[in-house]
């Protein structure tokens, strides 16, 4: 089957200006390949860099080192290298994500 996100050698830290710039470490060197019609899983405990990592894989967050190849159109792009407006058309056509929050906008109807 067609890899068709992958990601290589994610890592990620948060500094912690508030606190004297202490780093933080999420995750170290994560590799993920996830191939056309797989369902994939994260599992762990809270605190472990689920949602870094999502974000990560949505272009949300830049991992500190890594790189995350998406098929689109056919051809890889690296996310972490394309342009805003390269983000914006995958996230469009495809990926998505939904976070575990949902963040309504007050004063808007749902149709809006």
């Amino acid at each position: 089957m067609i890899v068709r996100l992958h990601a290589k050698g994610l890592t990620k830290t948060f500094t912690l200006h508030t606190q004297g710039g202490i780093v933080l470490p999420v995750f170290d060197n994560i590799d993920l390949a996830v191939k056309a019609g797989e369902c994939v899983c994260l599992h762990g405990p809270s605190g472990a860099g689920k949602s870094t990592l999502l974000r990560s894989l949505y272009a949300n967050y830049k991992p500190d080192e890594g790189q995350i190849l998406v098929e689109h159109m056919g051809e890889p792009l690296d996310l972490l290298a394309a342009e805003p407006w390269e983000v914006v058309e995958i996230r469009r056509s495809t990926i998505g994500y939904v976070s575990q929050f949902l963040r309504v906008i007050p004063r808007i109807g749902a149709l809006d």
